[in-house]
């Protein structure tokens, strides 16, 4: 198994390109991937590019992504498992688990080497307020919304996570907000078929 951890605060578009994602490769929940504490799926299984495809997290709810993940050490388990089981394919995540991002996720993927690809949303922080701004409205939230307090910290928080992933040597590309779905799919294309083209 190879993955792809795609990065970016709220209102990045991640979700977007994983639900996307979700409805190209027809996948469904993965019962396999469940676990005690979630009554959600956790994990969800089809085919991308001809090839098995797991994308980790729940996408029942507006929110999604491994953020609905009762714990981020079931992520990594979960990660580990895949790994492990030997399966030619590809698991795609995505979340905010800034804390997480070296340290217990990292560590669980340090050792996949170019297997594992860290895609960095270059979403302006304009772009991304504005967005959780129209979420939060058409939601009926109308409570006043200040970013300062948590979006503008966690896109400080996840431009400085790059830097360290940079830094801990980990397989590092930025994907172009205008169009990230075809982005992720060139780098996911290029994660699955590494000695050319498909077809």
């Amino acid at each position: 198994m190879k993955a792809f951890n795609l990065r970016g605060t709220n209102g990045s578009g991640k979700t977007w390109v994983a639900r996307q994602l979700l409805q190209m490769s027809n996948a469904t929940n993965d019962k396999f991937l469940s676990h005690a504490k979630s009554k959600r799926p956790l994990a969800y299984r089809g085919s991308l590019m001809d090839k098995p495809f797991v994308l980790l997290g729940s996408y029942e709810t507006d929110c999604g992504g491994c953020d609905t993940i009762p714990s981020v050490h079931i992520v990594a388990d979960m990660l580990t498992g895949l790994r492990e089981s030997g399966e030619d394919g590809l698991v795609f995540y995505e979340g905010l688990m800034i804390s997480h991002m070296i340290g217990t996720v990292g560590a669980a993927v340090k050792g996949w080497g170019d297997d594992h690809v860290m895609g960095f949303l270059d979403t302006p922080m304009d772009v991304c307020i504005q967005r959780v701004r129209d979420r939060r409205l058409a939601k009926g939230n109308t409570k006043p919304f200040d970013p300062e307090k948590t979006l503008i910290k966690d896109y400080g928080s996840v431009r400085a996570a790059r830097k360290n992933a940079i830094a801990a040597d980990f397989t590092v590309v930025d994907i172009d907000h205008s169009d990230a779905l075809n982005d992720v799919l060139h780098h996911l294309k290029g994660l699955l078929y590494p000695l050319g083209p498909l077809g």
